[in-house]
């Protein structure tokens, strides 16, 4: 191919925070022309206030609500903006057309999936026939973690097909202080609602209070389990502040106010509130089920992976809160760990995924330069 005609176009279903900056380098990186194709503007359950990145963007025609990712309006746009390669980033119905619209152009396909074998393990028959489906018209698959290796790995997918392109966070704009410094002891980070655990939280903080009196917890987010566990802590006369929900730019701030932040979850095929913990120097103890788990954080190393019961993690807190030089090290190392997730890392995924769908080598760009400790 002429590399003038060379045009990439990234489908996905909404902007988010976490992406804005990998668009701007691809574009900028002069591979290739680049656009984003989002289905709809903000999930409804998302309170993110966003600030877009500077690349070519198309938001594709409102339809009804309950079918924003159903939208055959797709097929007008691709007509329009005429992709050498799409990539896509889920299986809704609108990339499903999008494949469609390839496989009827000889267009190449790139697959972006956030999610791990763990994750999709339980999927039914038909989801799981269609990602064969669509795996089999792919010309390179991007992870952002080991769990997606190994799913697309169970699907046959030989790993000189398979490129990394890490979820992350703008490192630099984290805050750090010292330990010392810091006026909480613990913190809660997300939606305050049953999947991310909020109450097993809760329980911990009751836990530790009886154990170290003078606990003070710091409680970031909102959600339908909000009042609940406000409520455990003040039966418990647990020290707490609650912040409530907080955009990107403010909750930044808070992570370098805690020692020690907990991920509790259910269910997370990452987690990017470990990236922001990490890059502020706040040791991180989660549970297997965090995808983050033995990749970010890595246990007894900048922090704990941990089953999901309240005595242990209230004995892991407290080992690092009683032992002040093991939580400066764990500290030190999780800034350490969180460098090379970058937004260069993931846009080099990407670009490398493309090339490779176009049978290309090209430059990379530049990794940012490590700040000193």
């Amino acid at each position: 191919m002429n590399n003038s005609k060379i045009h990439v176009s990234y489908l996905t279903q909404v902007p988010g925070p976490y992406r804005e900056r990998m668009h701007e380098l691809v574009w900028a990186s002069g591979d290739f022309t680049y656009d984003v194709i989002y289905c709809a503007k903000l999930e409804p359950n998302r309170k993110w206030k966003l600030t877009y990145g500077v690349y070519p963007m198309y938001f594709l025609a409102e339809v009804a609500k309950t079918f924003k990712h159903n939208n055959t309006n797709v097929f007008k746009l691709l007509n329009r903006v005429n992709p050498s390669v799409l990539i896509i980033t889920a299986f809704k119905p609108t990339m499903l057309y999008g494949v469609l619209w390839c496989i009827l152009r000889g267009r190449k396909i790139v697959v972006y999936n956030d999610g791990t074998y763990d994750s999709e393990l339980n999927f039914s028959f038909v989801q799981k026939l269609i990602r064969k489906f669509v795996y089999n018209f792919s010309s390179s698959f991007m992870a952002p973690g080991n769990g997606t290796v190994k799913l697309y790995k169970s699907y046959g997918v030989p790993d000189e097909k398979i490129f990394r392109s890490c979820l992350c966070v703008d490192n630099t704009k984290l805050k750090h202080q010292p330990m010392h410094d810091r006026p909480f002891h613990i913190m809660y980070s997300g939606q305050i609602v049953e999947r991310k655990l909020a109450m097993f939280f809760g329980q911990v903080a009751v836990a530790l209070h009886k154990a170290y009196p003078n606990l003070k917890v710091l409680v970031v987010g909102d959600g339908v389990q909000k009042d609940e566990l406000l409520a455990l802590l003040d039966r418990n006369q647990v020290d707490y502040h609650f912040t409530g929900f907080l955009d990107q730019e403010h909750l930044f701030e808070q992570y370098a106010k805690s020692k020690v932040f907990l991920f509790t979850t259910m269910d997370d095929v990452w987690g990017i509130v470990a990236n922001e913990s990490c890059a502020s120097g706040t040791p991180v103890i989660t549970s297997k089920e965090a995808g983050v788990a033995g990749e970010l954080v890595i246990h007894g190393q900048n922090g704990y992976v941990l089953p999901i019961e309240v005595e242990v993690w209230k004995d892991h807190v407290l080992e690092l809160l009683n032992n002040h030089e093991l939580l400066e090290q764990f500290s030190i190392n999780a800034m350490h760990t969180v460098r090379p997730y970058n937004h260069q890392q993931a846009a080099n995924g990407l670009i490398e995924a493309v090339n490779h769908s176009l049978k290309k080598n090209k430059k990379l760009l530049k990794q940012e330069t490590p700040t000193t400790l």
